[in-house]
């Protein structure tokens, strides 16, 4: 097995092991719960912050009642980018799932990602069907490729 080798600051991850096919899918299944309950939150929210008398324009956000397509696509993308940028900036690579499967996502360089970085990667998460891209032998995705990332599995 690979020995953690970490810079000074524990911002280097050479070394590590990519994440599997497996661990990848627990990510993908556990952040996808937690992304349509983040959506659920923000509607009722929105439904209900409207409700007041002078605050009746807000549901013009609730977006599941538009009929324009294009509009429900971008707030996918919005919500989708806002949801996983949150996460994987604060965490330093991590989501909820790789908190669970004790992965990360780092620069091909083996370093933690920066903000841009974070952000282009969270945008191709939208790219469709991304979520099958990391099925193959190699488990990286477009948005890992693209953004030129890896999935990393920290050993404890």
């Amino acid at each position: 097995m690979n020995e953690i080798k970490r810079n000074k600051n524990n911002t280097n991850f050479a070394g590590f092991d990519l994440a599997s096919t497996e661990q990848r899918l627990i990510n993908h299944v556990i952040d996808s719960i937690l992304y349509f309950g983040f959506i659920i939150f923000y509607m009722v929210s929105i439904r209900q912050i409207s409700k007041i008398e002078d605050l009746s324009f807000l549901s013009g956000l609730l977006i599941y009642d538009d009929p324009n397509y294009l509009r429900r696509i971008f707030f996918g993308l919005i919500t989708t980018t806002i949801f996983y940028s949150f996460l994987e900036y604060l965490l330093k690579g991590k989501t909820i799932g790789k908190l669970v499967t004790n992965t990360r996502a780092v620069t091909i360089e083996n370093e933690i990602m920066d903000f841009k970085t974070v952000l282009l990667r969270s945008m191709c998460r939208r790219i469709p069907f991304d979520s099958f891209s990391f099925l193959g032998e190699i488990p990286r995705g477009w948005h890992d490729k693209i953004s030129k990332t890896k999935v990393i599995f920290e050993k404890k």
